[in-house]
């Protein structure tokens, strides 16, 4: 594992098989068109539902991606983004209609999110750092056609490939997993909890294949002075 490590770190578009990156972090270095992670996945079948939660820091406070998926018919399939308006930071995009919720966030700040999305009645719902926001209704009815193609740190918003520096992630990105299938609020609060038994079964940052393109380091989690030293737990002093 190490030196698959140490190959992403140093060489462009480098490729490790399924890798367990609990207690890592992607590290993305700076603002540019170069740097993403492309995420491996063998779904095969539409997603008519799902549950999507990643840890993310940046000092960013433009408008830029986290997570964008794509399929031959949508540049925007499912899109995470961070929306530089700090009354409605987070936002998402489902089969290309995007949904803003209102929140306030500290910036910058280590920020948990799960998003998630139920097609047969279109429920949709934000969680930031193991807090509900309201609900909301979209895309009833929808489904997310495959192949997906998952990239972290850009937004896939050009058919040739390319990407726009404006929309670009820089800073640490982590415990990213999906789900094919709404988690229930109990559960959710124990992937917040970072509990180890709670895997996404579409991407499961357990048993991560990926594919690093550019300036992004793999690098271990920052942890803080917490009372437990679990540091999706509790805020952190780092």
């Amino acid at each position: 594992m190490a030196l698959c490590f140490h190959l992403l770190t140093s060489i462009l578009g480098a490729v490790c098989q399924a890798t367990n990156m609990d207690g890592q972090v992607f590290l993305f270095t700076n603002e540019s068109i170069s740097n993403y992670v492309t995420l491996k996945q063998e779904l095969s079948v539409p997603l008519k539902s799902f549950t999507i939660c990643l840890h993310a820091f940046s000092e960013l406070t433009r408008d830029y991606s986290l997570l964008s998926v794509n399929n031959p018919t949508k540049a925007n399939a499912f899109l995470l983004f961070h929306s530089k308006y700090p009354e409605r930071p987070i936002a998402f995009d489902v089969d290309g209609q995007a949904m803003s919720f209102t929140a306030t966030l500290n910036t910058p700040e280590r920020t948990h999110i799960c998003s998630t999305w139920d097609s047969s009645s279109g429920v949709t719902q934000l969680w930031l750092n193991g807090k509900p926001l309201a609900r909301k209704v979209m895309k009833g009815g929808a489904a997310i056609q495959t192949p997906l193609k998952m990239i972290l740190g850009q937004e896939q918003v050009y058919s040739d490939g390319t990407f726009d520096e404006s929309q670009s992630f820089m800073g640490e990105m982590g415990d990213m997993h999906v789900w094919d299938h709404v988690l229930s609020p109990a559960d959710i609060q124990q992937v917040f909890l970072n509990n180890k038994h709670l895997n996404g079964n579409v991407i499961s940052w357990r048993d991560l294949p990926f594919e690093i393109n550019g300036d992004v380091l793999i690098v271990p989690v920052q942890k803080g002075v917490c009372e437990d030293q679990a540091l999706t737990v509790c805020q952190c002093k780092i």
